[in-house]
C-alpha cells in the first residue's frame, strides 16, 4: 500500500502532469510515435520500463516527450510500480523518475 500524498505533493504532481501533457501536445507526431513504439518494443523483452531504459535507445526527441508518453501510456497500457529510480540524464541532476510495468487483466479487474 502506498502512502497518502501531502497536499503540496498532489499540487506538484498536478503541475508536473500538466507540463508534461503540454510538452507532448507541442511535440511532433513523429516524436510521440517513435517513443510509444520504443516503449512497446522494450516491454516485449522486459518486465519494467523507465525513462532511463529508453533514453539511450531513442533518437533525439523533443524535451518532455519520453516521460510524457510513459505517463500517458499509464492510463491504458502501463501501470506505475510505485518505485522510483534516480534519473541518469545529466540535466535532471538525479531527480527521481517512475518505473512502470505492463498493465494486466487483474489490474483492469481491480480498477473496475
Amino acid at each position: 500500500m502506498s502512502r497518502r500524498l501531502t497536499l503540496a505533493e498532489q499540487v506538484a504532481g498536478d503541475v508536473r502532469d500538466k507540463t508534461l501533457a503540454q510538452l507532448v501536445r507541442q511535440a511532433s507526431d513523429w516524436d510521440r510515435r517513435v517513443v510509444a513504439q520504443a516503449v512497446l518494443i522494450w516491454m516485449r523483452d522486459h518486465d519494467t520500463v523507465s525513462a532511463n531504459d529508453l533514453r539511450e535507445q531513442l533518437p533525439d526527441v523533443a524535451g518532455g516527450v519520453l516521460p510524457g508518453v510513459l505517463r500517458g501510456m499509464s492510463h491504458n497500457y502501463l501501470i506505475s510500480t510505485d518505485t522510483y529510480v534516480p534519473s541518469t540524464a545529466p540535466s535532471t541532476k538525479g531527480h527521481r523518475i517512475a518505473v512502470y510495468r505492463r498493465r494486466t487483466a487483474a489490474d483492469r479487474a481491480e480498477a473496475a
